[in-house]
């Protein structure tokens, strides 16, 4: 007895000897030509094995090959699908024996990898398993079964693959997608086809690095065409991204929901290959909603977003198949501030200006309008509160229409200073020069504060009605300034002028010597003021200003140069009753006493005018000339009035050096002020 099991236990030695010594006998070239064909038949591709093969039977069963390339499908754009330096595969032996495929390891040592969609929407990654042989001619004799397809029968899994350096590319010919990522190191574990495939790594896209944590609940589904849960986490210094949804490997399609955040927006469309135009804005940026992908579509439904700080919600829909990136959507934002976003909007360019003022000289900065021809886009919003340069909007609802760098604002809505507006707005950054163009009309604006954020200017009150047409190019905010054109009609009712009573000045030299008619506490009511204008140039031309007051009527006509910040006005003021009543000692009733407005919006200069030049100089801006070139210094009026700035006073010097007595001298200094300089500073000249 011990005799047999001692012979029995010897050839099982002996056996198990011969199975781990086998290998070693036969030719590397056998094994090659088997995994070969069996690689051929489960795919329908071609594989190359170029380097050496090695294989170990025992503790495990190994294949170890080197320099391998797999083929790609007919028409892909790479020769091959795959290829890599080294490929060494583990597995359990006696699992395998029984039909199931237990990998214990897999290792890859720079792979490249090439994943391609054609133009029907079809993936590499779908193979066509061949059979063992073909079948038998029709007229060749009686038919026999169909030869059934050789595929590896039973389960497969792994625990532990390994990929160092590896490379993903991926293109979609349907849209012209194409990408590259690199230095791709990971580790993935796959129990069976049936439960959850892992994926944990780190890898680099347009040298940005970016780990990745993801699973794929059903791979089976995925490797035969069909559709999977799909959960993923993207970290890394230019965003952080989850996903949880699905996808679909037959269409590469994916749907769920998406939570993605970023430090700066700037960075990552530069990580995405699209460079903004460097303006202030771009920065922190959240998104979060329902997203579907597919075909060159990317939708976002139910989404909310978030932008420097500026949050709304809504639907945004992408579309990339186009020549031009086309975006559709509807978005409500509790504010939107356009400032950050606008290149060279605005800011003083540090010349020109008065301290006094707070005024400065037009910027010279580049207007870059170029993000107007990165993308199409057709949008509706709803704001709260919208920021443009000074103004502050409120409620606001309009629809933007963008293509070929032409964008069209339809204001369907706007709350501004009390009133409303409507109209349309039109910047066009098609061409090497900007144009913009406005069409609005306003409703119950109030002056005031309409005025000191739109130009500085907080010396009326009032309710206004404004109409605008009007148009400009050029490169920076000059250039627009100074090619404005269109006309506009402004009308304020129920207001005051703040810092002078016109009344007095109209009625009496000596109020407006004793200081009564300016200063902080004068104010001019007035139940009407308004007036018509043409712009040509950046130049703007009024004949009808008219102010209606109980005590005054007011007329003007002039220039104003908004290009050079300049202006040459008429007013014609005159009382039409005493401040005292009717019949009061100091009643000057249908006396006026005319005044110019001249210079730099900065240092304007006032003096009395009689001349009435100012009609013609308005007839040669109408006509296009240079409305500068021929106006004429206003003059005094006689011995009323001490002659303005820039006006002859050697007579009036001459008598005052012959007076003497200090009472004289100080006759001669209250006689020296001009009533009219106390003007300055009303509308923005010396205070």
């Amino acid at each position: 007895m011990w005799r047999i099991l001692r012979w029995v236990l010897l050839a099982v030695v002996l056996l198990i000897a011969v199975i781990v010594a086998l290998p070693f006998f036969l030719p590397a070239s056998v094994y090659k030509e088997q995994i070969i064909e069996q690689a051929r038949l489960a795919t329908g591709r071609e594989l190359a094995i170029e380097g050496d093969l090695s294989i170990s039977i025992w503790p495990a069963l190994g294949v170890k090959v080197e320099k391998v390339r797999f083929s790609n499908a007919p028409g892909a754009a790479e020769p091959e699908m795959a290829t890599m330096d080294t490929l060494v595969v583990g597995a359990e032996l006696f699992p395998l024996l029984s039909g199931d495929l237990r990998v214990t390891e897999i290792r890859l040592v720079n792979p490249v990898i090439h994943l391609e969609i054609d133009e029907q929407g079809r993936g590499n990654w779908l193979f066509e398993p061949q059979t063992t042989a073909e079948a038998a001619p029709a007229d060749e004799g009686p038919s026999e079964p169909a030869p059934q397809t050789q595929t590896a029968s039973g389960d497969f899994s792994f625990r532990d693959v390994t990929l160092s350096g590896g490379v993903l590319t991926y293109r979609d010919r349907r849209d012209g997608t194409n990408q590259r990522v690199e230095a791709i190191n990971a580790n993935v574990t796959l129990p069976s086809l049936d439960q959850p495939l892992a994926f944990d790594g780190g890898l680099t896209w347009n040298k940005e690095a970016i780990t990745v944590d993801a699973t794929i609940a059903n791979p089976r589904a995925l490797s035969t065409g069909g559709k999977s849960a799909l959960t993923a986490n993207v970290k890394g210094e230019v965003l952080n991204a989850t996903f949880d949804g699905e996808t679909d490997a037959a269409s590469g399609a994916i749907a769920g929901k998406v939570d993605f955040s970023t430090s700066s927006a700037r960075r990552l469309a530069a990580w995405a290959g699209v460079e903004l135009p460097k303006v202030q804005g771009f920065g922190a940026m959240k998104l979060a909603g329902d997203l579907e992908s597919a075909g060159g579509r990317l939708s976002f439904k139910n989404a909310t977003v978030a932008l420097d700080g500026m949050n709304g919600s809504g639907n945004l829909t992408l579309e990339t198949a186009r020549g031009r990136p086309y975006v559709k959507g509807d978005l409500t934002l509790d504010r939107l501030d356009l400032n950050p976003y606008m290149g060279g909007g605005g800011a003083g360019d540090g010349s020109g200006g008065s301290a006094s003022s707070g005024m400065s000289k037009w910027s010279d900065a580049p207007i870059d309008l170029s993000a107007l021809k990165m993308v199409d886009a057709d949008f509706a919003f709803a704001v709260d509160a919208l920021s443009a340069g000074g103004l502050r909007i409120g409620r606001s609802a309009l629809a933007l229409a963008l293509a070929n760098g032409k964008l069209r604002s339809n204001l369907k809505e706007m709350a501004l200073y009390g009133g409303n507006g409507r109209g349309t707005i039109t910047l066009d950054g098609s061409g090497a020069s900007p144009h913009f163009g406005i069409d609005m009309a306003f409703n119950g604006i109030q002056a005031e504060p309409f005025l000191t954020d739109l130009a500085g200017f907080s010396r009326l009150e009032g309710t206004g009605n404004i109409v605008a047409r009007v148009t400009g190019a050029g490169k920076s905010q000059r250039a627009w300034m100074k090619s404005l054109g269109g006309a506009a009609d402004i009308r304020f009712v129920d207001g005051a002028i703040k810092g002078v009573n016109l009344a007095e000045v109209a009625r009496t030299i000596q109020s407006a010597l004793s200081g009564s008619a300016v200063g902080g506490g004068a104010k001019t009511d007035f139940a009407e003021l308004g007036g018509s204008f043409l712009l040509k140039n950046g130049v703007a031309a009024n004949k009808d200003l008219k102010m209606l007051n109980p005590f005054v009527r007011l007329n003007g006509a002039g220039i104003i140069d908004i290009g050079e910040q300049t202006m040459d006005y008429r007013i014609e003021p005159k009382a039409v009753s005493s401040i005292e009543g009717q019949g009061g000692k100091s009643d000057l009733a249908g006396i006026g006493i005319p005044f110019r407005i001249k210079g730099p919006w900065s240092n304007l200069s006032y003096a009395p005018d009689l001349s009435g030049a100012i009609s013609s100089t308005l007839d040669s801006v109408l006509k296009g000339e240079n409305p500068l070139d021929k106006l004429k210094e206003g003059g005094g009026i006689g011995g009323l009035l001490p002659a303005g700035k820039g006006q002859d006073t050697s007579q009036q010097e001459g008598a005052d050096s012959t007076k003497s007595d200090e009472k004289k001298k100080t006759d001669e200094e209250k006689k020296d002020k001009d009533p009219l300089d106390s003007l300055k500073g009303l509308l923005g000249g010396d205070r």
